[in-house]
């Protein structure tokens, strides 16, 4: 069925049709949820195993190796990274994008049970954690005030965490920088061991006292009665009366008090102490309105009297990101509309023409909408990616349907109906075909090779690939119906420029046919220029490159385990600093983080527009003068657009020490190689730590066994956590453990008693001997394999520049036998992205080829048009380097829309051409007409998609307001459909014809070869 001729025929019914469909586009765009990301499923999973007051070395021998062992036997697993510290071990799980990791959690799962007999018995819980979209807070909050909030636990969470949870939305809330009060049993090792109390026995009695079972049910007659013996501890007293030996009670021998836990971490909000509060959302809700929600119930919290003086500041708001990306693309896309009409109006010169193919522009964008909505999708940076960049290419189809409308028009005057139908069949191949190039780039990054590109990509794709096949529809049912009702103006909008430019265009194109090896000649000259500038890298290639970010990251590198207060006395030397010259480096909020062997410090600049300093000359001035610290080396962090890690160098061996002074030196090398800043061993803090070494014979002597031995000096030295206290306020940590005066107290703690399985009471001293020796304060491995990282930030060169530099660079060291050197993940990250897109870009161009030659079914003629794309590739590059744009991650996404919006431009023009051919004109005479006709479109359409553009070309504009920038993508797009419509209108024509040449050469060298064949199988005439 002709769509055309229906939507001709029935036109109410057309009306009725587009009109249901804009109401719902319309709603669609106040029914879809708005998210920061769409509901991506990251492969990764991470394995989290508390283990307190340890050692990392301990953790890294008892913990972390006997799970990656398990976890190896796992298939499939891309990378495994661990890292062991005296907290716990982590380790994260890197699987290829696309895997189903709902089996792969149950598969970790039974590894974990498998490998949970071959950990230490105190080890309390292991958690398996997936990483999704929803793992990202939608809010990051912080709260300051004038008084210390370390002890308002209670406060906070009763006034600000449980309200916000209560709201619709709302999946989860955490609190942090507050801690709730423990109930702590703090023994005396004095009164232990005066009252010779076994601490093993003590350690078992207090796990067991605590208890609420279930035992039964009684029959009384008719009644059932529940039988729940209860053992819980009621009150603070009932700890301390818990007999533990014969006249003796707890309270005898520990201080039992409800105490605030030690802090160990804290924070600062423009140099007033602060708490933490993330809010995440819940699945498939608006973020938007979720975030909305929750500052309005902050605002009416800050009301509050006991919320008096407390400030709450958002350090990080992804609605707000949310809404910045929406606010730049429509302003944009605003701008850009604005843009596309003034073009089409001045080769149109009619307002209502005019109107009638921006129309393709509003309505697609509905139909898109509407689909989105009705397939599940949401709005989020991606999806608005997607429909930025198609804003320009809707009207394409309504330009070409619309010009060819009027030529058919002016040949039948008398019948605009007719006139319309034949004008859209003779133009619909070729839209068909455009439409459906430009729609095919995207089918490799769809089903081929997944990697976080590919698949942020195809988010962006299926709002262009909707709108697209929406403005075809469009295109040759509603243009056409309004056009055949719009009365022609006999001019078309022809100017006196625009005869010159047809007539001088004519004359070149005439020229170019007679003189073809004068165009192979500046093509040839064309491509040698280019690769001669190649050779001189006018274009830098730097695929993640360092992202000006609207905020710097300031580490400290504490080079040792510190007390709290002292690495919050260099974080207020570095804030006083910094807040001394807030006006020079053009801050606006400094936020801190820190415990005792880390710190580091965000620095939030003003609005871009308030600045007259670019982020890296801040980071310059800064430097410039900033304070020694004597526990640390203050470097700052950098983020890379698209990537998930910083450029490093690996150092991997066997022995950390020796792989901390390997890495040491490393810095040194690269530190005098120009072009890296900020090098920094990324090792983490040292720490000092008491080792005690069982004397085997000694414990045997006495009838211990080392694992006793090993339990006691736990509880002595770590402490003991027992099962929670149920005060009146919820449940409360309870934790056994020595006051702090005997934990530093060596000699104190080896005069703590245990009990010999004979009766008799040992001292620790007599079993175990102590050192105290310098350790690693964090242990990171990679693939099973001890491994350091040196990292660092660029200043003026590229990470393909780096890679070189490196390499020359690592040459001038020695590295010991059993000890090696390789790139850190980002550079193989890189160079796989850069392969898999190339690949893509290949399979997409093969698709694009198979789609021409269908359409004019022959395998030359598809050539000529395909050499637009390379035509284009290069107009890209010289525009890069004109405007000194490095190539990114972005300009390679560019790249790929590219192939598929300029193939439309040849493809138009050269159908056109065999339309005339076939009609009867020879070659020349068609080539000459066709691509005078063509030009207006070819220009409108290309015009219209440029200056579409432009705003993005020469704005700030990033994704999702912090992300990487658009203008490289849009650069790219513009710079090489500016050159290939130059050449598809100049070159193209040449080329169309030495290829038919080629054919008819080929047909007769085939023909000749087969009447030869015939005549050899002829019989021979015998006279």
């Amino acid at each position: 069925m002709n769509i055309t001729r229906l939507a001709l025929r029935r036109p109410v019914t057309i009306g009725t049709l587009f009109a249901c469909v804009a109401i719902m586009g319309l709603l669609s765009a106040r029914l879809l949820p708005l998210e920061y990301f769409p509901d991506i499923e990251f492969p990764i999973m991470w394995v989290e195993i508390p283990y307190q007051n340890s050692s990392a070395e301990d953790v890294e021998r008892r913990i972390t190796r006997p799970v990656e062992e398990m976890l190896a036997t796992l298939g499939d697993i891309k990378r495994m990274r661990s890292e062991s510290r005296d907290s716990g071990a982590s380790i994260f799980l890197f699987f290829e994008w696309g895997e189903e990791l709902g089996g792969k959690a149950a598969a970790v799962r039974d590894k974990l049970d498998a490998v949970r007999a071959r950990l230490p018995n105190d080890v309390e819980r292991i958690i398996l954690r997936k990483f999704d979209a929803t793992s990202i807070p939608i809010l990051t909050l912080r709260i300051s005030s004038e008084r210390d909030l370390s002890g308002y636990y209670d406060m906070l969470d009763r006034n600000l965490k449980r309200r916000i949870e209560r709201l619709e939305g709302v999946g989860k809330v955490d609190l942090y920088g507050v801690w709730k009060k423990q109930l702590r049993v703090e023994l005396s090792a004095s009164r232990i061991a005066a009252h010779g109390i076994d601490l093993n026995a003590l350690r078992e009695m207090l796990m067991k006292a605590n208890f609420s079972v279930s035992a039964g049910q009684l029959t009384d007659g008719t009644e059932r009665v529940l039988v729940r013996p209860i053992g819980e501890y009621q009150s603070v007293d009932d700890v301390a009366a818990l007999v533990v030996a014969p006249d003796i009670r707890l309270g005898d021998i520990a201080d039992i008090r409800l105490a605030d836990p030690v802090r160990t971490r804290g924070r600062h909000l423009n140099r007033t102490y602060a708490v933490g509060l993330d809010v995440f959302k819940e699945t498939g809700v608006n973020m938007v309105a979720v975030a909305d929600r929750v500052i309005a119930e902050i605002e009416e919290i800050g009301k509050l009297p006991e919320m008096k003086g407390i400030q709450l500041f958002a350090l990080d708001n992804q609605a707000q990101g949310v809404r910045d990306s929406l606010s730049d693309l429509m302003m944009s896309g605003l701008i850009g509309a604005l843009l596309s009409i003034v073009v089409l109006y001045y080769f149109l010169r009619q307002f209502r023409m005019t109107l009638i193919v921006t129309m393709a522009v509003p309505f697609s964008l509905l139909v898109t909408l509407a689909s989105m909505y009705f397939l599940g999708y949401t709005m989020n940076i991606l999806t608005m990616m997607g429909l930025m960049l198609s804003v320009g290419m809707l009207v394409d189809n309504a330009v070409v349907v619309a010009e060819n409308i009027f030529h058919k028009r002016a040949e039948m005057p008398g019948d605009p109906v007719q006139a319309s139908a034949a004008g859209v069949a003779e133009v619909s191949t070729a839209i068909l075909a455009g439409t459906l190039t430009t729609v095919i780039v995207f089918l490799p990054n769809i089903i081929g090779q997944k990697i976080q590109t590919t698949i942020f990509l195809s988010h962006v794709a299926v709002t262009i690939c909707i709108s697209l096949v929406a403005s075809l529809v469009i295109a040759k049912t509603l243009i056409p119906l309004l056009v055949s009702r719009t009365p022609v103006n006999g001019q078309r909008g022809a100017t006196r420029l625009n005869e010159t430019l047809q007539r001088n265009y004519r004359a070149f194109l005439g020229w170019s046919l007679d003189h073809r090896g004068w165009v192979m000649a500046i093509i040839g000259g064309t491509l040698a220029i280019t690769v001669a500038a190649m050779q001189f890298e006018l274009v830098k290639m730097d695929f993640f490159p360092q992202n000006e970010s609207k905020r710097l990251f300031l580490r400290y590198n504490v080079n040792n385990q510190y007390a709290l207060e002292k690495v919050e006395q260099a974080v207020d030397t570095i804030e006083t600093y910094l807040f001394e010259n807030k006006q020079a480096f053009q801050i606006d909020n400094v936020y801190s983080f820190f415990d005792i062997g880390r710190a580091e410090s965000t620095i939030l600049l003003r609005p871009e527009e308030e600045r007259t300093l670019s982020p890296d000359a801040i980071k310059e001035a800064i430097r410039e003068k900033l304070p020694k610290i004597a526990i640390g080396r203050p470097s700052f962090d950098q983020q890379r657009s698209g990537s998930t890690e910083a450029l490093s160098v690996q150092v991997y061996g066997e022995s950390t020490e020796k792989l901390r002074l390997l890495a040491e030196d490393v810095r040194r090398v690269l530190a005098s190689v120009p072009g890296f800043t900020d090098l920094e061993v990324d090792l983490g803090p040292r720490d000092w730590e008491v080792q005690v070494e069982v004397n085997r014979e000694r414990a045997r002597r006495y009838g211990f066994s080392s694992q006793m031995v090993a339990e006691a000096v736990a509880v002595a030295m770590r402490g003991q956590q027992l099962k929670p206290f149920r005060g009146p306020t919820g449940e409360v940590e309870m934790l056994m453990q020595f006051r702090a005066e005997d934990r530093r107290n060596l000699d104190r703690l080896m005069q703590v008693p245990i009990k010999s399985p004979g009766g008799e009471l040992v001292s620790l001293g007599a079993l175990a001997d102590w050192r105290i020796k310098p350790i690693t304060g964090t242990i990171r491995r990679d693939n099973r394999a001890t491994a350091v990282s040196v990292k660092a930030a660029l200043q003026d060169i590229s990470s393909s520049e780096a890679r070189k530099r490196i390499e020359a660079a690592m040459k001038q060291l020695d590295l010991p036998s059993g000890y090696g050197w390789r790139l850190g993940r980002s550079f193989d990250e890189e160079e796989h992205s850069e392969e898999v897109m190339a690949i893509n870009m290949l399979l997409a161009l093969a698709m694009i080829y198979i789609v021409m030659a269908a359409l004019f079914e022959s395998l030359l003629f598809p050539l000529s048009i395909i050499t637009t794309i390379f035509f284009s590739f290069l107009g890209a590059y010289w525009f890069f380097g004109i405007t000194g744009t490095a190539f990114t991650i972005m300009a390679a996404i560019g790249l790929l829309i590219l192939m598929g919006i300029v193939v439309n431009n040849g493809i138009v023009l050269i159908d056109h051409v065999n339309h005339l051919r076939w009609s009867g004109l020879d070659r020349r005479e068609a080539i000459l007409q066709g691509a005078r006709d063509r030009m207006r479109p070819i220009l409108m359409t290309a015009g219209t998609t440029v200056l579409g553009l432009v705003p993005l070309a020469l704005g700030g504009a990033q994704i999702g307001g912090n992300g990487p920038p658009y203008f490289p993508m849009a650069r790219a797009i513009m710079g090489g459909l500016l050159f290939s419509t130059v050449a598809t209108l100049l070159l193209l024509p040449a080329l169309y014809t030495l290829l038919d040449d080629l054919r008819d050469w080929s047909a007769r060298e085939a023909g000749g070869r087969l009447r030869a064949m015939r005549s050899w199988f002829r019989p021979a005439v015998r006279g």
